[in-house]
């Protein structure tokens, strides 16, 4: 990537705040500026094009040149402001001041702004910065001849030292496998059966080790909590997570100095899908209000946690067959326009353009909803489990569109990708059954109703499978089938489900 592609997307992800700080006190005529404007008016410009405007400005200045010293005034300035946004940062950039006092030979202050932030970092429980505090402390005290130190203060200093670097140590193994589940469920999907429940125990004992060896820091046990929370989620044991993830909520809310806001709304957002999938509905527009009051200064990330919001607004409609009030809420939603959700990333742009997609099709609006699956899966979501359900639902799209062509050659692939994987959900197959067979407004009652007695009881056995009930908690596709075959609402079926209970 080039420095003006960057310049260019660094400009674009710019706050207001960040935007006016800048331009704060400097002239509007001075090149970077001009540069700086042209980027920021325009939200289409490409390089070839920021190149022409510029250089028809006039002035004489050098592009390439000017490009570079914006670039670096502007990380600079965003430097600037995290140091009072973020503890690290701050943390970082006193280390920093510390290495140059100690190069300009003023000793004591450089010791004293390192023993401040070892203090700081103790109490933030940041490893990384104590341990680079630490170090170079230890350094510095060596080429000073070890003033005033006696032997047992520096063994002191020499084992805390050792104790943040097992701590770090441990938190960046449970990281790990942390990531390598989380790494299993966006790219293989939910455990669909025992043997994939099996398969991730390697994972659970190795955790549960590194646990009886951990501290009981507050970060080790929000790692922990987040990797248990995450494991019973995938297996489908949906109260013990949601009781792990109040757990989660009880030690941010005991820790709110040391809370890290993408920690948190990882928490928030994996309690709003707990939530959903336990049927507790009235509990969701508070962890809304709460995912909304996150503030973070990466405009991507507010972008993420307003979509995420807006998501769960939109299901609460959507859940209970609301599909006019549903359409509504889309249209005055900017946070889930195509031209926002395509900046997230593939997986949550996926599942907007999903229930967006099932919005259309329970207002019958087959078309919009074809064209809002295709907008999302191209070449976005290939390798992740959630692109055969955006599948299978255009199947359902193009089996109400009388497209029989389409849904020969599109079944035949999913079924052969199927087999090739082995892994499928017997939902999956029963939706490729229903869908391959002629318009059901064509037949006659009787024939329908023999057709709904050989499925209903293979929808009831799905129902009950803790497996199975992965792919009901993404959408009740169950309801789409029951109201297909026997010509009922849509909105109405999944409105009984809902209250029934029958998705959970």
């Amino acid at each position: 990537m080039t420095n003006a592609e960057a310049l260019i997307l660094l400009v674009r992800t710019l706050s207001k705040n960040e935007k006016r700080s800048f331009r704060l006190g400097k002239k509007s005529t001075a090149d970077y500026i001009v540069l700086f404007d042209l980027i920021d008016k325009d939200e289409l410009i490409t390089v070839d094009g920021l190149k022409e405007a510029f250089e028809n400005k006039g002035k004489g200045a050098v592009f390439n040149v000017t490009v570079t010293y914006l670039y670096k005034l502007l990380l600079d300035k965003l430097l600037a402001l995290r140091q009072n946004q973020d503890s690290d940062y701050s943390l970082m950039t006193q280390i920093l001041k510390a290495k140059i006092l100690f190069e300009k030979s003023i000793f004591p202050a450089a010791l004293e702004i390192l023993e401040k932030v070892k203090h700081d970092a103790a109490a933030l429980e940041k490893n990384e910065a104590l341990i680079m505090a630490s170090r170079l402390e230890l350094d510095y005290l060596h080429y000073l001849n070890m003033p005033d130190i006696s032997e047992e203060d520096l063994i002191n200093r020499h084992y805390s030292l050792n104790t943040a670097l097992s701590n770090l140590g441990n938190l960046y193994e449970q990281s790990a496998l942390y990531e390598l589940l989380t790494h299993r469920i966006i790219f293989k999907g939910s455990v669909r059966t025992s043997s994939q429940k099996t398969s991730l125990n390697d994972l659970v004992f190795t955790e549960q080790n590194l646990v009886r060896k951990a501290s009981t820091s507050f970060e080790a046990q929000k790692h922990h909590l987040l990797f248990q929370s995450a494991f019973l989620m995938a297996v489908g044991d949906e109260q013990s997570a949601s009781d792990v993830l109040m757990q989660l909520n009880r030690l941010i809310t005991e820790y709110p100095a040391i809370g890290n806001p993408l920690f948190y709304l990882a928490i928030i957002e994996n309690m709003l899908e707990n939530l959903r999938e336990t049927g507790r509905y009235d509990q969701i527009p508070v962890f809304i209000e709460r995912l909304a009051a996150i503030s973070h200064p990466s405009q991507m990330v507010m972008m993420h946690i307003s979509a995420l919001a807006g998501l769960y607004r939109l299901l609460l409609l959507l859940d209970r067959g609301e599909f006019h009030k549903a359409k509504e809420f889309i249209d005055r939603s900017e946070e889930l326009q195509p031209s926002l959700i395509e900046k997230l990333n593939p997986v949550l742009e996926s599942k907007i353009s999903l229930y967006v997609a099932l919005v259309h099709i329970g207002l019958k609006d087959y078309r919009r909803a074809r064209k809002t699956l295709v907008l999302a899966m191209l070449n976005k979501t290939c390798d992740l489990p959630i692109h055969r359900i955006l599948r299978i639902t255009g199947l359902i799209i193009h089996h109400k569109m009388n497209d029989s062509d389409y849904i020969y050659s599109e079944s035949r692939s999913i079924k052969r990708e199927i087999a090739k994987s082995g892994k499928a959900y017997r939902m999956e197959s029963l939706i490729l059954d229903v869908v391959g067979k002629s318009s059901y407004a064509l037949m006659s009652t009787q024939k329908r109703e023999q057709i709904w007695g050989k499925i209903k009881p293979r929808l009831d056995d799905i129902r009950q499978d803790v497996f199975e009930a992965q792919l009901l908690k993404i959408f009740d596709f169950s309801a789409w089938i029951e109201s297909e075959i026997l010509r009922t609402s849509f909105g109405e079926t999944l409105r009984r489900n809902l209250e029934s209970g029958i998705r959970y």
